[in-house]
């Protein structure tokens, strides 16, 4: 259970993670740990190289390598799920998208366990790449003890 004080900016103030893509056909890139346990919500994915696949062989999947809870969207009284190893928490299909257009996603609302990896998987296309920008804050569970008093 988190320490410290719940009204702590820590807790109340979204934060953008930033998660870039590297080209290279079915690669993965950007990894990204945390020290606690983060509360992920809605991502932003921009294009910053144009692919030349027209289909779904341009993505940009984000990854979750370890631990991460989902459920907490789905109602009152809904069990959570807690899922581990290397799972696709969010895929945005680009195709031949322009650059610089931006997509966003649903309202994730995953709980993200510390010291757990977020990355970015490329489709098949090998030029295609895109930043990814995730809404995050620090889980009210987690286990931060906040500034020294």
């Amino acid at each position: 259970m988190a320490q410290g004080n719940y009204d702590h900016p820590s807790y109340l103030t979204r934060q953008g993670i930033s998660i870039a893509s590297s080209a290279g056909a079915s690669g993965t890139s950007g990894y990204t740990s945390f020290i606690s346990d983060m509360r992920l919500r809605k991502i932003s994915c921009t294009v910053r190289t144009v692919g030349t696949s027209s289909g779904a062989g341009n993505v940009a999947s984000l990854l979750c390598i370890g631990t991460y809870i989902s459920g907490f969207g789905t109602g009152a009284g809904t069990a959570l799920t807690t899922n581990t190893g290397t799972n696709t928490l969010y895929t945005f299909t680009l195709g031949s998208s322009t650059a610089s257009l931006v997509t966003t996603s649903t309202d994730m609302n995953v709980r993200l366990v510390a010291g757990s990896v977020l990355a970015v998987k490329n489709g098949t296309d090998a030029s295609g790449t895109a930043d990814l920008r995730v809404e995050s804050y620090l889980d009210p569970e987690a286990s931060w003890t906040g500034p020294n008093n």
